[in-house]
């Protein structure tokens, strides 16, 4: 027969005696540690906003030859989301439209836009700054071709978080939470001051 003993039950209150009552040095405890947390959140949140991605267009350079309407009609339209919008990567070539200006041709009166040639952003990107005035993505043009960058770095933030999640476990149990916590804290407030000065993508 076993001679086992059933476990033996422990009240909350007498487990967390020594803790002392709900006073004023649990309470700033609890404060400071909260603080100290928040700003954590901070990092994860930033990057969704960091790596936004504003409206963009092809550049048209400011000393083309071109006419208002012209240069109003410089970007296709092509349809996403269901609306009609702006071409993020194309634009009508800037040859053909020229000799269109010169010519004092209107667009879509004389000039069939359809049957006019396209080509790449060759002269770069403009950004809209409706939402956010400066991103990763126009400060490293993270666009068109380069445009799964943006979302890389977002998923690289959180499967860091997530390996950082098993890891620090371990290492908390083995040296200690508040030597792990403090010391996980002031790594991140390091590398978050360093990447304010990244010079390119992939240093950010």
């Amino acid at each position: 027969f076993c001679n086992c003993q059933s476990p033996v039950m422990f009240d909350y209150d007498e487990a967390t005696a020594f803790l002392g009552e709900w006073g004023p040095f649990q309470r700033l405890i609890f404060f400071l540690l909260s603080a100290s947390i928040i700003p954590n959140g901070y990092t994860g949140l930033s990057a969704i906003f960091l790596a936004a991605i504003p409206d963009h267009w092809c550049r048209v350079p400011s000393n083309a030859n071109l006419s208002a309407a012209w240069l109003n009609a410089s970007i296709p339209l092509e349809k996403r989301g269901g609306r009609q919008v702006r071409s993020q990567c194309r634009r009508y070539r800037l040859e053909a439209l020229l000799n269109f200006s010169a010519g004092n041709l209107e667009p879509g009166r004389d000039v069939n836009l359809s049957q006019v040639g396209q080509e790449e952003c060759l002269d770069g990107w403009e950004f809209s700054r409706e939402y956010y005035d400066n991103t990763i993505v126009n400060e490293w043009t993270l666009v068109c071709d380069n445009d799964w960058k943006a979302p890389l770095t977002v998923s690289l933030l959180f499967v860091g978080v997530l390996l950082g999640s098993f890891i620090s476990g371990q290492l908390s149990d083995r040296f200690g939470r508040k030597l792990v916590l403090f010391v996980t804290m002031g790594i991140q407030t390091l590398f978050s001051f360093i990447q304010l000065f990244s010079t390119s993508w992939e240093m950010f």
